[in-house]
């Protein structure tokens, strides 16, 4: 079953940032799967990703915090929320471990929402739509919340 993403004027834009592509097309499968419409873009690490923010219009990050080359997701993560521009965009990490000096460094590094894996598809799902839902909500109310006064949640993949 399908979900129509209400109240947006156009189709939400998500950037995956995975280091490998068949994670990464995985997550889109997922997100096909349940949004519609979505359009997904992806980059394979850190330089990449930080490219394609600057030249497109992007909703919401879904950042993989094992990234290939010299930044991996945490750096990301604290790069985008350091960057006057970008700094208010949801951003998902996916952990691949439950150590919580994991999941306290996702939580220092800014990201809204932790997701750990194996990634299922449900909960991958309801985090975009509480981070679509609250995006709406600060466009509706004329203001963007600072990335240091932001919820954070934790998510634990059942499995």
């Amino acid at each position: 079953m399908k979900t129509e993403l209400e109240g947006r004027s156009h189709k939400p834009r998500i950037l995956v940032v995975e280091g490998f592509l068949s994670h990464a097309k995985s997550i889109g499968s997922h997100l096909n799967g349940y949004l519609e419409p979505v359009q997904l873009l992806s980059a394979h690490d850190a330089e990449t990703a930080l490219a394609l923010l600057d030249k497109e219009s992007v909703d919401l990050l879904i950042i993989d915090v094992c990234l290939r080359g010299q930044q991996d997701g945490f750096d990301l993560c604290r790069g985008i929320r350091a960057s006057e521009e970008h700094k208010s965009l949801p951003i998902i990490l996916l952990m691949s471990g439950h150590l919580s000096l994991e999941r306290s460094r996702g939580i220092s590094s800014g990201a809204d929402l932790l997701l750990h894996r194996p990634v299922v598809k449900e909960e991958l799902f309801k985090m975009v739509q509480i981070l679509f839902d609250l995006s709406l909500i600060r466009e509706n109310q004329g203001h963007k919340v600072p990335a240091q006064k932001r919820t954070i949640r934790l998510v634990q993949s059942a499995g």
